[in-house]
Order: structure tokens, then C-alpha cells, then sequence
């Protein structure tokens, strides 16, 4: 037998939790209840346990608890429901099973097969194990019925009842695909042990907690551990419900700024100025990231490149920026190279391939000096001044072929862009080697 809520076989559902049909388990209508026999047939359960007041289907699989239906039913519709101790049993015998269940009315059967029938019970009242009467072929036992205790009626006993009745309604609005009608039941509900006995079968707890709470009489204390269950239900769903908001309100942004993007793309479509823009900006983007600059800089190079979005590909600004993000993705930020500080070398190198710029090659050879007994210092910027074509880059870079120092010539216009960006005058640079990046690359 597979005596187990319908609900829990369900795909995705947990065998060991209450069914997710809360509205179904809250149908409390008044029913008019027969009376309960002092010898009850006991069909057990698997991972569950039923409360007095709750409607809910159950899966019979095994022989034993389908002859106990055919058996019972043409003689009374009240069975026993108890909990058996250890899930995995096949065959559980009395001293596997919980003593104290509860007497429920059987409403409807649908054999599906010879060997699996669905019941829809409704609890009805608590009960305990008096005494075993048979056990084979199926268990039957007398058993006496049970009665809750109520406190006395106060303002504080009402404002906890009310304070438990809030508070599942809350969670119920909280929790997904839960009906409406739910929570209506919830909120329509003025007896305190019929609330309690409504919440247990949901709260999110191991079998044997719920067990406790059924075997619990005081409806004082069954409250207050009904309550402490809802109160962490309760908590985690509003996190859950804060971090639902959080992932909702960034997607909504990302759809935001892809929306916009498309309906640019499609107005420049429409005005006839649609180019290849997209693809460049992307493979300038792409190199950026392969050049591996520092934040600052890459975040300046990024609000470039969505300046490029806005502007027109026949602007004189657009041509700028690109050039400007090409020479930014080109520049070797995270590549190092070896120093060759061979002075004799390099004076060799430079009189050979230049004639007279004496001043120029001797303050060469005094930077490759310095450099050379203090690799480490902070050394000045060598900046080289003259009109195009009267030699400025030709040294360096005769020099720099064995003496290995980095050098970067930028046309005047790129330089002014440059310039421009770094708040200096565009008179200012036309070639420079930095005191760090010169022999031992950009850091």
C-alpha cells in the first residue's frame, strides 16, 4: 500500500510535505458528522499526517489497505488514519505506527485499477490506540476519542489568535499559485483549534513535528507551535519575495536599454543612416577587453564607445572617438618587455644611423643612465619638440630596436583629441616616452 496524499506524488512536490491544493484542504463546510465507532479499521500512512477538519485524497496501493476499504466501507464510512513511524515499511505493524491519529469519513472512492484506488477523506476527530483487536489482514483497533483544551477566553488569547490568523493569510498571499480562496478560508475562520488544525498539514516541518502537534491537546500550546512554524514560513517567503523584486527590477532595465537600442537601430534604418557602426563598435569593445587597461581608463574608453551609439557615423566626432579607442586597445597595458641597458650599444646604434643631434643622443644615453643604476626610480619624461619631418622619432626608435624601450609616435590630430581629453593644452605633446613605460612596459 502507498497511502500518501495525492498531492505529494505529484512531479516536483516533496513526499514529505502537505499537498499545495490548499484550497482543497481548506473546504471546512459543515458536514454532518457521523458518529465515531469505538472500533475503528486503521488504514496507515506514509509521511503524512491528517488533521481534523481537512479534505484531501489519498493513494491506496497496497492489498492489505484495499480489502480494508472493501471490507469497511459497505458497513461504515469512518476509518482510523495513523502515521507510521518509518516510511520505508512495507508492512507496518502496530508498534510501527503512531498511537494517536484521527477518525476520518471516507467521501468518495475511484478505483482506477484493481490494485490502486484514490480516497477523499475528511477528518473528523482525534483519537488514541486503546486496544489492538486484529491485526491481519488488516489492523483493527478500539481506540478513545480525544478532547482539546481551550484556554480561558481573554484579550491576550484573542490577540494571539488573531496575530496567527494574520499571519498565515499573509503567507498565503506570499506564496505562489495558492488560490485566493485560501486565504478567504483562512481569514473566515473564528475557532482557534480549527485554525491550528488547518495550518499544521502545510507547515514546512518533519513528520514527527506534525505528530507532535496532533498529539498536542492544549490548543494554548499547539498555537504557539503552529505560529512559530508560520512566523519562519513567513520570513523566508518576504526575502524570497525581495530577491524576486531585486532580479525583476534588473531584468526589467537590461529589456529597457535593449528596447531602446533596437528602436534606434530601426529609426536610423528609417533615415538611412544604418552602417556597419554596430559591428565596429563591438570589435573595438572587444579589444579593449583583450588590451586589459585599468578600470579608470577602461570606463572612460566604455563612455566613449556609448557616445558612438548617439552619434551619426558622418560626424568629424565619430572618426575622432574611434581613433582615439583604437590608440587606448593598442597601447600594451599588460604586456612587459626585457631591458637591454647596454649604453655602448646603444651610442654605437644612434651614431651610426644619425648624424650630428648630439644634445638629442646624449640626453638619450643619460636616460638609458639612469635607468640603468636605478631601475626603479622616477625618471623624467622625455619629450621630443619640432615641426613634422626633422627627426623627433627616428632616434628612439633606431634605439629602441636593441635597447628595447617602448615608443608610441601619435599623429598631431590624435594627439590633440588626447590632449583635449586630459585637460592639457593640444601645443603640448607630440611625442613622449613616460618614466615607467619606457624600458619596462606600461603598468
Amino acid at each position: 500500500m502507498n497511502e500518501e496524499p495525492v498531492g505529494a506524488l505529484q512531479p516536483g512536490s516533496d513526499e514529505k510535505s502537505a499537498p499545495t491544493n490548499l484550497a482543497g484542504m481548506g473546504n471546512i463546510a459543515e458536514i454532518s458528522a457521523p458518529q465515531v465507532p469505538d472500533l475503528l479499521s486503521i488504514l496507515p500512512l506514509r509521511s503524512f499526517v491528517v488533521f481534523p477538519g481537512t479534505i484531501l485524497p489519498l493513494t491506496v496501493g497496497r492489498a492489505a489497505s484495499i480489502k480494508l476499504l472493501d471490507e469497511t466501507l459497505p458497513q461504515t464510512k469512518v476509518i482510523g488514519l495513523l502515521t507510521q513511524r518509518d516510511e520505508t515499511k512495507e508492512d507496518p505493524q502496530p508498534q510501527d505506527l503512531y498511537p494517536v491519529g484521527v477518525a476520518a469519513i471516507v467521501l468518495k472512492l475511484l478505483r482506477q485499477s484493481d490494485n490502486h484506488v484514490v480516497i477523499v477523506v475528511q477528518g473528523l476527530r482525534r483519537f488514541a490506540l486503546r486496544k489492538i483487536v486484529s491485526a491481519h489482514p488488516y489492523l483493527r483497533a478500539e481506540v478513545d476519542l480525544l478532547t482539546s483544551k481551550l484556554p480561558p477566553s481573554t484579550k491576550e488569547w484573542e490577540a494571539t489568535f488573531r496575530n496567527l490568523r494574520d499571519s498565515a493569510a499573509k503567507l498565503l498571499e506570499l506564496t505562489p499559485d495558492v488560490p485566493e480562496q485560501a486565504r478567504a478560508a483562512v481569514l473566515s475562520i473564528e475557532d482557534p483549534e480549527q485554525l491550528t488544525d488547518f495550518l499544521a498539514p502545510n507547515l514546512n516541518v518533519e513528520t514527527a513535528q506534525k505528530q507532535a502537534i496532533l498529539e498536542e491537546l492544549d490548543v494554548e500550546k499547539r498555537l504557539a507551535t503552529v505560529q512559530k512554524g508560520i512566523s519562519a514560513q513567513l520570513e523566508i517567503a518576504q526575502i524570497q519575495q525581495k530577491l524576486q523584486q531585486d532580479v525583476q527590477s534588473q531584468f526589467s532595465e537590461a529589456q529597457r536599454r535593449a528596447y531602446l537600442r533596437e528602436q534606434m537601430k530601426a529609426i536610423q534604418r528609417e533615415l538611412g543612416e544604418e552602417t556597419g557602426a554596430t559591428d565596429q563598435i563591438e570589435r573595438l569593445r572587444k579589444r579593449l577587453e583583450e588590451a586589459k587597461p585599468p578600470e579608470e581608463v577602461l570606463a572612460q574608453a566604455d563612455r566613449e564607445l556609448r557616445r558612438l551609439d548617439v552619434i551619426p557615423p558622418a560626424s568629424p566626432e565619430y572618426s575622432v572617438i574611434v581613433s582615439y579607442v583604437e590608440t587606448i586597445a593598442e597601447l600594451p597595458w599588460s604586456k612587459l618587455s626585457e631591458d637591454n641597458l647596454d649604453l655602448d650599444q646603444a651610442q654605437q646604434i644612434l651614431d651610426r644611423d644619425h648624424y650630428d643631434l648630439e644634445k638629442v643622443k646624449r640626453r638619450l644615453i643619460e636616460y638609458l643612465a639612469v635607468r640603468k643604476l636605478n631601475p626603479q626610480g622616477h625618471g623624467p619624461i622625455l619629450c621630443f619638440l619640432g615641426p613634422p619631418g626633422v627627426g623627433k622619432t627616428a632616434p628612439c626608435s633606431r634605439c629602441s630596436i636593441r635597447a628595447r624601450i617602448m615608443h608610441f609616435p601619435i599623429a598631431t590630430s590624435m594627439c590633440r583629441s588626447i590632449c583635449r581629453r586630459c585637460s592639457s593644452s593640444r601645443r603640448r605633446i607630440i611625442w613622449m616616452l613616460s618614466r615607467n613605460r619606457c624600458a619596462t612596459g606600461w603598468k
